[in-house]
């Protein structure tokens, strides 16, 4: 993935699951045309007769990962996988990468995209966003020396928070810590490196488990807020145009997460980040 820490390998992990959901707009197509376009196929009559639906996954933990045996796993993985099964038809997930996702989908590469791709304004006029598939709150995570537990000891002038550019947590942080000086970190960078650099004082991090991260740092972080400063959705999606697959797909999420499987899901895939 885009985001390598070098000279922390302990959280390099954890940072798979933060950075790439949150590419910025910039890695958006910039010629997304119109908002809307008309279909070319109907996707999915595409998918019946073809027997197979192609999913894009690019790496985010605990989204998509491999496990030991080089297979792919996660909760996109299970998501497209009981998909497919309920669609009766087989699943093949497309491998891309984060840059690469979008032009994917509009290319025809893959029917859909399941890797926990945040909902933006930028995104949509590229492609339609299913009902969410899981949240993810925006937390302040922390070097280990700092002090304080509440949003006033971080919103001063003596302190760094490090966040991505162009992205709504830059816009949240302007808005929650005024006072703050704030270290725009490109998106082929690690968020957290300012952090264990002594080079800012905390990050604006979006995250479905944020004690991961403090458990993986090895007590170089903490986490100063129990609750997140907000919340940002993850969705499939899909092309333009074709308003029966989206249909169908914001129908199978509602009787997903009627019946607690989508929570089910999410809850075991983030315990077992902790094991």
């Amino acid at each position: 993935m885009q985001f390598p820490l070098k000279m922390y390998p302990a959280i390099t992990a954890c940072v798979l699951s933060l950075a790439c959901p949150g590419i910025t707009s910039a890695q958006v197509p910039a010629n997304t045309n119109a908002v809307y376009s008309a279909p070319s196929a109907d996707t999915l009559a595409t998918i019946r007769q073809r027997g197979q639906l192609r999913i894009g996954v690019a790496p985010a933990e605990p989204m998509v990962m491999h496990g030991e045996d080089g297979k792919l796993v996660g909760y996109s993985i299970d998501l497209g996988t009981r998909l497919a099964h309920d669609m009766g038809v087989q699943v093949k997930f497309v491998e891309t990468s984060w840059p690469r996702l979008i032009e994917g989908i509009k290319a025809g590469d893959y029917d859909l995209i399941a890797s926990g791709l945040w909902v933006t304004p930028a995104r949509a006029l590229a492609v339609n966003f299913s009902s969410p598939t899981a949240s993810e709150g925006i937390h302040l995570i922390a070097g280990k020396n700092t002090r304080g537990q509440s949003r006033a000891a971080f919103d001063r002038q003596d302190v760094t928070i490090a966040v991505y550019a162009d992205t709504p947590q830059a816009e949240l942080a302007k808005r929650i810590f005024p006072n703050a000086r704030l270290l725009a970190v490109n998106d082929d960078a690690d968020q957290l490196s300012p952090v264990l650099q002594g080079k800012a004082q905390a990050a604006l991090v979006p995250t479905i488990n944020p004690s991961l991260l403090v458990t993986r740092s090895a007590g170089q972080l903490r986490q100063p807020l129990v609750e997140p400063l907000a919340k940002t959705h993850a969705a499939f999606a899909i092309r333009k145009g074709d308003a029966d697959f989206l249909s169908y797909l914001n129908t199978w999420l509602m009787l997903q997460r009627d019946s607690g499987w989508l929570d089910e899901r999410l809850h075991h895939w983030n315990a077992s980040m902790l094991k």
